[in-house]
């Protein structure tokens, strides 16, 4: 059987249980407090930062990366005072050309010899009719810058020299035609000669263009070829003849113009200057 305790081991005992107690209370608190300051720590971690970013540390900044060395600038030139300017004289406007009202030939219309080729000219009505016979000629027509119904003298060169030298501009100006006829089958067949290089369709209608001015009276002298145009020619008259397919031609009309340059065609090489005749070449 144990012995109690005596009352100086019990008050002992009690004082050991108080101060391990303390020890305890001591422990505890000292734990809530690293909990509680650890929970702060996690908390101020967590919070969020204000929109500027801390100032960087100079000492602390990493080192820029290598770059290529910037290009050498070019130093802008230094301005310099701008010469005195020389006066130079004003040109003065030279007067454009302008074309005197009468000067150039602004009538033209066919004409044919009264009698033989040495006789005055009769002008030529709006319609003609001449045979068409394979081989043979049609008709002739004189081209001249009248519009008077005779013409005396009896040299062509002479009479047409006296019309066309009346207009003090004449030598600006060509003569050209237009020949225009329909076929059997309902086709148009139009083309405008300034040469002979310029003739088509030979197989319906033959034309033959002459210098009837530049030449000397009482002189052979043949119809005008690509190679013999020369500055000065005047294609004064044109002669039709019959082709070999002259049956499928229904209808001719022939109009001869005065023009200057090209601005009296269109693009596709038709007259529209404003001096010209056209006469209707009917059937015999």
């Amino acid at each position: 059987m144990s012995e109690k305790p005596s009352a100086r081991q019990r008050r002992r005992a009690g004082l050991f249980k108080k101060r391990r107690r303390r020890q305890i209370i001591t422990i505890a608190v000292a734990a809530f407090g690293a909990l509680a300051l650890a929970a702060l720590t996690l908390w101020l971690l967590q919070k969020p930062r204000d929109r500027q970013a801390p100032a960087i540390d100079v000492a602390q900044a990493p080192a820029p990366l290598e770059t290529a060395p910037p290009a050498p600038q070019t130093q802008a030139p230094t301005a310099q005072p701008a010469p005195t300017p020389t006066p130079q004289p004003t040109p003065t406007p030279q007067p454009t050309a302008t074309v005197v009202p009468g000067s150039r030939p602004d009538v033209i219309s066919f004409y044919h010899p009264k009698d033989k080729n040495y006789s005055p000219r009769i002008r030529m009505g709006e319609t003609y009719t001449g045979p068409w016979k394979k081989g043979k000629d049609i008709g002739s027509f004189e081209a001249i810058a009248s519009d008077r119904d005779v013409l005396d003298g009896e040299f062509f060169g002479d009479i047409f020299g006296a019309a066309w030298t009346a207009f003090p501009d004449a030598g600006s100006c060509k003569i050209g035609y237009t020949l225009r006829y329909t076929l059997d089958d309902g086709s148009e067949i139009r083309y405008t000669m300034l040469s002979p290089k310029h003739i088509q369709h030979t197989e319906y209608i033959e034309c033959w263009l002459y210098d009837d001015y530049h030449r000397e009276p009482h002189k052979f002298y043949s119809h005008l070829k690509p190679g013999s145009m020369k500055k000065e020619t005047l294609i004064t008259s044109i002669k039709l003849t019959a082709g070999k397919q002259i049956s499928h031609v229904t209808d001719i009309w022939l109009t001869a113009f005065i023009c200057t340059s090209l601005e009296d065609f269109d693009a596709e090489r038709n007259y529209t200057g404003d001096t010209s005749c056209t006469i209707h070449i009917l059937k015999k």
